[in-house]
């Protein structure tokens, strides 16, 4: 789990290329994606509180040659996992708040 931090988004739905990841990264991104915006941008407009559970699918996206790449063909069993996680970490907020 990663607290803080700065998040690029990237238009989908596709896959990150490794100059686009190399450029970002370059500008500062610590994680790059395709969601949460323009959602937090609207809600900040808004001033209407904003939280995000983040899923990281593929941690080497455009990256072919790093030791985390992951095939297309395996996103979606790795988000059904991670969803797991996230439905646990939602239903314990949501205990907690009662």
């Amino acid at each position: 789990m990663v607290d803080g931090g700065v998040y690029a988004t990237t238009q989908g739905p596709r896959l990150e290329t490794a100059a686009e990841v190399n450029r970002l990264e370059r500008d500062g991104a610590d994680l790059i994606g395709m969601t949460g915006m323009p959602e937090a941008s609207l809600a900040r407009e808004l001033d209407i509180p904003y939280a995000a559970v983040c899923v990281v699918a593929n941690w080497a996206a455009g990256r072919g040659n790093s030791e985390h790449v992951i095939d297309f063909a395996s996103i979606e069993e790795v988000l059904q996992v991670s969803l797991g996680r996230v439905r646990r970490v939602i239903k314990h907020l949501c205990t907690e708040v009662r």
